[in-house]
């Protein structure tokens, strides 16, 4: 029976490894796709993180969601890549429970700038909320401090699943009320505060600036969003039928979708979310549903056979789901159009990727805040992919990479000089 066992383990693990070889040759790419078999090795390193991360859930020895974040640590934030030459001074605080990482840019008379008032970005990492921290954020908030030369200051979160909603909201809220409330003790100049996210980091970016301004705190000078995530209503938008099953980074993907309902509001959930099944019939005719409306987007993103048999969750199963990924603390996108105009900066800077799920979120945020009159630079790259803002080192560099936070540093910089 024992050696029966052992043949079957074998035979899985034999399987699941020809699988993630056959989906790194064989997988679709543009054909001016930049460095697509550094792209592919990519995946499947983290298909192979995956699988591991199974194993040891199964077999009891640790959760999948702790190798994840060993992988991508390693992988990611394990290099050190501060010069001396650069005059970067950068120091770690908690405040609280929670740390902050500032980058200061000491200029060449490190005295008399060390307590100069700085234009200061405030930046939340992206990771789906469960990975993530100063240390894999490293090698951009480092670069943004040297190409902007302003305070840049990293703002850790409570990750799931050891902590569900609505922890990730209220740590990146009360630390980012902390510091505007002690701008002062950290020279931050509050003309020109920014508050800017990746990803996950993005979403949390466009709540906290919405809740700054709609509760009298401050109205940031902008904000810079990374393919944001930005609501949570319609995963039947083109861009999610197109790029979640091409399982992007090797991690993207629908099972790692559904783990993260349950990660983040403690809700299983089944396949039938991909169809909206975690919303009600009345949900689905009400007002949510023009805020994220297809009459958004650009034509060629619509697809020819875009009409999909939608499930209604009939019976309340999703009820708490529902009322959570259905808040504006969650989905800021699901706001009317005067919240919209009244609860966001004057100025944003959105970066989308053809090569992501969140791709059609971008351009109906950035359609609706032009209806607002609201000034925002987007910046769309149809073959890049979700993920590669934070590729600037090591063996994971993407050339283009560095060109994009630049790039985005100067948006920036031109704005503040405004």
């Amino acid at each position: 029976m024992n050696d029966l066992k052992t043949k079957t383990t074998k035979a899985a693990i034999a399987i699941l490894f020809t699988g993630c070889l056959f989906q790194l040759i064989n997988q679709p790419l543009p054909d001016d796709f930049e460095q697509p078999w550094k792209y592919r090795l990519i995946c499947f390193g983290a298909e192979l993180s995956n699988i591991l991360g199974y194993f040891t859930e199964k077999i009891g020895i640790l959760h999948r969601v702790n190798v994840t974040r060993f992988s991508y640590h390693i992988s990611v934030g394990s290099f050190n890549i501060r010069d001396h030459n650069d005059n970067i001074s950068v120091h770690d605080e908690i405040i609280e429970h929670l740390s902050i990482r500032i980058y200061r840019p000491m200029g060449r008379n490190k005295v008399s700038n060390k307590n100069k008032t700085l234009p200061a970005i405030l930046f939340y990492h992206g990771g789906g909320y469960f990975v993530g921290s100063a240390d894999t954020l490293e090698p951009v908030t480092y670069l943004m401090a040297k190409y902007t030369q302003y305070l840049v200051i990293y703002i850790e979160y409570r990750l799931i699943p050891e902590h569900q909603y609505p922890a990730a909201f209220h740590d990146s809220l009360q630390t980012a009320i902390y510091l505007i409330k002690n701008h002062a003790k950290y020279s931050i100049d509050l003309n020109n505060l920014i508050i800017m996210g990746d990803s996950a980091g993005g979403n949390l970016a466009t709540v906290i600036g919405q809740q700054l301004i709609e509760h009298d705190i401050i109205k940031p000078k902008m904000q810079v969003l990374i393919y944001p995530v930005l609501q949570f209503f319609d995963f039947t938008l083109p861009s999610y039928v197109q790029n979640l099953p091409k399982r992007i980074l090797g991690s993207i993907s629908q099972d790692n979708f559904k783990n993260f309902f349950h990660y983040f509001t403690g809700v299983e959930v089944d396949d039938t979310i991909f169809l909206n099944g975690h919303t009600t019939a009345y949900q689905k005719e009400s007002k949510l549903a023009r805020y994220v409306s297809r009459i958004y987007l650009p034509k060629n993103h619509l697809s020819k056979n875009s009409r999909m048999d939608l499930v209604n969750d009939t019976y309340g199963k999703y009820n708490k789901l529902s009322d959570i990924l259905l808040s504006n603390k969650v989905s800021p996108l699901l706001v009317d159009d005067s919240y919209l105009g009244r609860n966001t900066p004057d100025y944003t800077i959105l970066l989308t990727a053809g090569i992501d799920m969140l791709r059609d979120d971008g351009f109906i945020y950035a359609a609706r805040l032009k209806e607002v009159g609201k000034k925002i630079e987007h910046m769309h790259f149809e073959n890049l992919f979700h993920g590669i803002f934070g590729l600037l080192h090591g063996p994971l560099e993407f050339t283009r990479a560095k060109y994009l936070v630049n790039n985005v540093a100067e948006h920036i910089k031109k704005i503040v000089a405004l």
